[in-house]
């Protein structure tokens, strides 16, 4: 019971596009629906009397079941070989036996999309347009070699067994048409996973883009985009915006004395704890080694009270490495945006700000130089 559960969960997944449907899964059904089918072909060939026929297609229903340990073992162009040997078999022999009128011959067309859905879709194949039009070839050979064949038994099938002959007709359609709608189904359940894929690929690459891998925070490229957003938006709408530009003290120290795991330690440490305390519509990255640029949403009012809050809480932090404290501080440099500035210029003023606060005692926010330091 626990199994028939999984199983229909995994289906429901299937069709939701939150499983992928593997190629063993797909031929695994694909075979157990061929032998359920030859299953109801030795039914009906044993009401027709045709003893031959119904042995026929019991043996083919074993070797159908048989050949899904074929599909475990991932010996796909096998199993299309078998399968399109074993239709255009079928066909012959119920073309000979009975001619094209029950119907038997639509299964050709099945091969048809099946081989180049198949194909197309299994990754086995190299060339899979010339396996798919071979198979598609000798399909439509078949099917043209049962519509001219003038024979078989039906006219006598017909006065034997008339209900029989229109239950057949009914059959074959039936199952054409349902085998069809499988693989129009599978076919769209392809494209979805595919599409899904496609999309979950391009997020990943569109992150390794746009975040710095150790510290997670965006990368200076993601950042000189939010730069620049912001500043149509200040030049559009007034919105103001200033920058924070920040800069671990002495970070060259810390990998000369701990190593660069250490150092790597204290990145971490620090993007998240700058992280911990943006609010709404603020944004920061990793500017470049342990340069970090902040975009803050107000004026430099607000980017200097941030500022000075991320310092509070560095302060009151450190990290432990190899059972020893290392003590983080930082300097900021903090600039508010002006229409009439290129991004470059307010960003170089932060920066004129952080290397004043680096000269003049470290571990402090700067928004502002006196007028008597030229820089």
């Amino acid at each position: 019971m626990e199994q028939i559960k999984n199983y229909l969960n995994y289906i429901k997944d299937i069709i939701n596009g939150e499983e992928y449907l593997s190629d063993r899964d797909k031929f695994s059904i694909i075979l157990h629906i061929c032998a359920v089918s030859h299953f109801l072909f030795a039914i009906l060939f044993l009401a027709f009397g045709s003893i031959i026929l119904m042995l026929y297609n019991l043996l083919s229903f074993l070797v159908y079941e048989s050949m899904v340990s074929l599909a475990k073992n991932k010996h796909f162009k096998l199993i299309v070989f078998a399968i399109c040997v074993e239709v255009n078999l079928f066909v012959f022999l119920t073309s000979l036996a009975y001619g094209h009128e029950l119907g038997f011959n639509l299964f050709c067309f099945l091969l048809i999309p099946a081989s180049f859905y198949i194909t197309y879709t299994a990754k086995n194949y190299k060339h899979p347009f010339l396996v798919s039009a071979l198979i598609s070839s000798i399909a439509m050979g078949m099917f043209i070699f049962s519509i001219f064949y003038p024979g078989g038994s039906f006219d006598e099938l017909v006065i034997d067994h008339p209900k029989l002959v229109s239950f057949s007709m009914v059959v074959n359609i039936f199952i054409t048409c349902f085998l069809l709608s499988i693989f129009s189904f599978m076919f769209t359940i392809e494209m979805r996973n595919s599409t899904t894929t496609l999309e979950n690929r391009t997020k990943q690459l569109k992150q390794l883009s746009s975040v710095d891998p150790l510290t997670k925070l965006a990368n200076r490229r993601s950042m000189m985009e939010k730069l620049n957003i912001a500043m149509h938006l200040l030049k559009k709408d007034k919105k103001i915006f200033s920058i924070v530009m920040g800069d671990i003290d002495d970070f060259k120290k810390v990998n000369d004395t701990y190593g660069h795991d250490a150092g790597d330690k204290v990145l971490v440490m620090v993007a998240e704890t700058i992280s911990s305390q943006l609010r709404d519509g603020d944004y920061v990255s990793r500017w470049g080694g342990e340069e970090i640029l902040i975009l803050v949403n107000g004026n430099l009012e607000a980017a200097k009270s941030l500022s000075e809050r991320i310092l509070n809480k560095l302060n009151q932090s450190e990290v432990i490495y190899e059972n020893r404290p290392v003590k983080v501080t930082m300097t900021f440099g903090v600039a508010q945006a002006n229409e009439s500035f290129r991004i470059e210029d307010f960003i170089q003023q932060a920066d004129n700000r952080l290397y004043y606060g680096k000269t003049h005692g470290k571990n402090q926010v700067v928004a502002e130089i006196p007028n008597s330091v030229n820089i």
